[in-house]
């Protein structure tokens, strides 16, 4: 034993009081030690650190991390999807411009029945004047008794020059023209050359056509019907031709579509 030296545990380095088997301190064996340990001999202990509060920087930190990363995946995503859609209104956007408009669908056909397409040719003359005066009607080409999709049906009308109205009354210069074919009913007003107004016939175009064809008119022909005042039987009669020709085949009495005989 050194002098001035008392025995120490060389587990936690607190002086034994005497001899004793076991540390009272910290429970030490001391038979398992090699020797007796005694004071100054030990290397000092370092001392442990005082137990406190652990920081919480380092988590606060990653938190703190984490979230930003998040944040940074939300944006992107959100960035992402705006620059997809914007690319589909793109897309779709080009292909409206350049897809070609859809066909404009054709306007009906107007069927070329006399009798209706005359009603309606008055009709737009007495909305021109109101003492609007039919002056002629030509219809034409007519084939086996119908007239032809390529034909038209052309109506003069005139207005008096004076209060006396009727048959035989002659019309200003200027007169209302309805022509209409298998596109439409066009109407303008038209230049006329000494007109005079005419009776409305009471003999309808098909009528006269028939009778005309009973008389001997080849069915077979293209036929053109007009119907105007005559001078030499002072009425209204329809005139029977074959289209592009001037030579008259039969003349009709417009009030009852009696064959007139010359």
């Amino acid at each position: 034993m050194q002098a001035g030296q008392g025995e120490v545990c060389p587990s936690c380095g607190i002086v034994l009081p005497g001899h004793v088997r076991r540390c009272p301190s910290c429970g030490f064996l001391l038979a398992a030690a090699p020797g007796p340990v005694y004071q100054n001999s030990l290397p000092p202990r370092r001392p442990r650190p005082p137990r406190g509060t652990r920081s919480m920087l380092p988590t606060v930190i990653a938190i703190a991390g984490v979230a930003v990363a998040f944040g940074i995946a939300v944006v992107g995503f959100g960035l992402m999807r705006q620059r997809d859609n914007e690319r589909a209104v793109a897309q779709a956007a080009s292909i409206a411009v350049s897809a070609p408009p859809a066909p404009k669908p054709a306007p009906p056909r107007i069927v070329l029945e006399p009798t209706t397409l005359f009603a309606k040719a008055k009709s737009a003359a007495l909305a021109w004047h109101n003492d609007a005066a039919l002056i002629s009607i030509d219809i034409g080409p007519i084939v086996d008794g119908k007239v032809d999709p390529s034909g038209k049906l052309v109506f003069a009308f005139g207005k008096p020059t004076g209060k006396k109205i009727g048959p035989g009354v002659p019309l200003a210069p200027l007169g209302f023209v309805v022509t209409a074919d298998a596109t439409g009913i066009q109407a303008e007003e038209h230049a006329t050359n000494k007109a005079v107004a005419v009776a409305e016939p009471n003999c309808i175009a098909d009528d006269a056509l028939a009778t005309a064809q009973n008389a001997g008119v080849s069915r077979g022909d293209r036929l053109h019907l007009r119907y105007s005042m005559s001078d030499k039987n002072a009425r209204g009669v329809w005139r029977v031709s074959r289209a592009g020709d001037a030579e008259t085949l039969r003349t009709l009495d417009g009030s009852n579509c009696a064959i007139i005989v010359h």
